[in-house]
C-alpha cells in the first residue's frame, strides 16, 4: 500500500493549474487571483479626515494650555465629496466632516469633542500634534504598487478593495469541471421508500456539498449508475469529453462487481494507484488521462469523505490556483483513551475543545467507515500513527479542524 504522503506527491505532480478567464467583481468572490494587481490611483486619492472635526495648522497650537487657550476663526465647512482646493492661512480653521478633504495649508484635524465653541470661533486648550486624525494620499496604497498579489483568494474585504481601485473585471484562474460517477445497483435515490437491500444514495449529496463547499458548484452527475461495465464505460467517456476531474462512488474495491479498474485500463487511463494507507479509505483509485484526474473513492460514506478531503482537495484547490493546499495540521492532547486497530494511518473523528490555549480531543463515536452520524458530532479529526492501536489521555497527536 501507498503512504498518504507518497499518495498526494502523485497526485499533485499530475495536476495543472487550469487556465485563465476574467470575469465581473461580485463573481470573482472566493476564486484565486491570476495576476498581480497595481493600484493605477492614489488611495485614498487626497489627504482626508479620519473623522469629524476641525481642519488646521499645528503650528497654531504650540502654546494652547488650560491657561492660554488659543482661538481659531472657522472659515466654512467642508464635506465629504466637496472638490475644496482654498488654502488655510494661520489663525484660521475649517470644520471637516469624516472623509472630507483636508485644506490646503491645513497638516492636523482636532475632533469635535475637543473643543469649544465661542461665535465663529473654536478654542483649543492643547496642542494638536501634526498628522492628528488625517490619512494621506497613498496612505492605503500608491499609484503603481503591487496591491494584491497573484494567487491571493478573493474574499470580501478584496472585493472591496479592488473597487475602490477601479477594478471592474479581474483575472482568475479557471474552476474545475467536475463530473461525479455514483455506480451501485443497492442505490436508490433519496425521496425513495426504502426496500429490502437498498440504500439511499447519500454519496452524491455530499460530494456535491465537499465540491461546494471549495467553491465548485456547477457538476456533472449522471445519477445512479448500474454496476454494468458498458453502461459506466460509456458515462466516463462522455465525462472525459467535457470535465476536468471525474470522481467515481463504489467499484475499487475488490467484489464481484468492483470493477472500476478494469474500465479505467480498457478505456485507456494510466492508473498511478489502488490502495492508500489510510482508514478509513484504503480502497482508492488515482489515474490519468492525458491532462485529465480520476479518483476512483470508496462507497462506504465515511470513506468517501475521507478521502476527499486528503486527496481530492488538495488537487483541485491547486487546479482553481490555490497555493496553499494540504490542510493546516494543529498540534492536540487526547482527552481521553482512544482505540482503532488497524496497520494504517488512522483518521479518528473528535470533538476538539479549547482549554488554556490547548486544544483537547473527545472521542466522537463509532469511527465505523459506514457511519456519517459521528461526523455530525466531529469539530475535527486526530492522526493515529500506524504503529499505534491506542493512544492514551494525555498523548499529544496531530490533527486538524474540519469542515470549516
Amino acid at each position: 500500500m501507498l503512504s498518504i504522503e507518497s499518495a498526494l506527491k502523485t497526485i499533485l505532480i499530475s495536476t495543472n493549474v487550469l487556465g485563465i478567464e476574467r470575469i465581473d467583481l461580485l463573481s470573482s468572490l472566493g476564486r484565486v487571483l491570476a495576476e498581480d494587481i497595481y493600484a493605477y490611483d492614489y488611495l485614498p486619492p487626497f489627504d482626508k479626515s479620519a473623522m469629524d472635526g476641525y481642519a488646521l495648522k499645528s503650528s497654531d497650537t504650540l502654546n494652547a494650555s488650560k491657561e492660554n487657550p488659543i482661538e481659531l476663526t472657522v472659515r466654512g465647512s467642508i464635506k465629504a465629496g466637496d472638490d475644496f482646493k482654498k488654502e488655510i492661512e494661520t489663525g484660521q480653521t475649517y470644520k471637516v466632516m469624516t472623509g472630507a478633504p483636508i485644506p490646503l495649508g491645513a497638516d492636523a484635524v482636532i475632533e469635535i469633542e475637543k473643543v469649544d465653541i465661542k461665535d465663529k470661533k473654536i478654542i483649543i486648550n492643547r496642542p494638536v500634534k501634526s498628522n492628528n486624525n488625517i490619512i494621506n494620499k497613498g496612505e492605503e496604497v500608491s499609484f503603481g504598487e503591487l496591491a494584491l498579489p497573484k494567487g491571493k483568494i478573493i474574499r470580501p474585504p478584496e472585493i472591496g478593495f479592488l473597487a475602490s481601485l477601479g477594478q471592474e473585471y479581474i483575472p482568475v484562474y479557471n474552476l474545475p469541471k467536475v463530473a461525479l460517477i455514483i455506480t451501485g445497483n443497492e442505490l436508490i435515490n433519496i425521496d425513495k421508500k426504502l426496500q429490502p437491500g437498498k440504500i439511499r444514495n447519500s454519496n452524491e449529496y455530499s460530494l456535491k456539498a465537499l465540491l461546494e463547499s471549495i467553491g465548485i458548484k456547477s457538476v456533472l452527475s449522471f445519477g445512479i449508475i448500474p454496476d454494468d461495465k458498458e453502461v459506466i464505460i460509456q458515462k466516463i467517456k462522455e465525462a472525459l469529453a467535457e470535465v476536468d476531474v471525474l470522481i467515481s462512488s463504489g467499484g475499487v474495491s475488490v467484489g464481484d462487481y468492483d470493477f472500476i479498474d478494469e474500465i479505467l485500463n480498457k478505456i485507456g487511463f494510466k492508473i498511478h494507484f489502488t490502495s492508500v494507507s489510510i482508514k478509513p479509505g484504503k480502497p482508492i483509485t488515482f489515474a490519468t488521462y492525458e491532462d485529465k484526474l480520476f479518483f476512483g473513492l470508496p462507497g462506504n460514506p465515511a470513506s468517501i469523505i475521507t478521502t476527499f478531503e486528503e486527496f481530492v482537495k488538495p488537487a483541485l484547490k491547486k487546479m482553481k490556483g490555490e497555493v496553499d493546499v494540504l490542510p493546516k495540521k494543529i498540534s492536540i492532547v487526547l482527552g481521553e483513551d482512544i482505540k482503532a486497530k488497524t496497520e494504517r494511518r488512522k483518521y479518528i473523528y473528535v470533538k476538539i475543545e479549547k482549554k488554556s490555549d490547548k486544544y483537547y480531543a473527545y472521542n466522537a463515536g463509532s469511527q465505523s467507515s459506514s457511519q456519517l452520524k459521528t461526523m455530525t458530532r466531529a469539530n475535527g479529526i486526530i492522526i493515529m500513527p500506524e504503529e499505534k492501536n491506542i493512544v492514551k489521555k494525555g498523548e499529544m497527536l496531530e490533527g486538524r479542524f474540519i469542515f470549516n
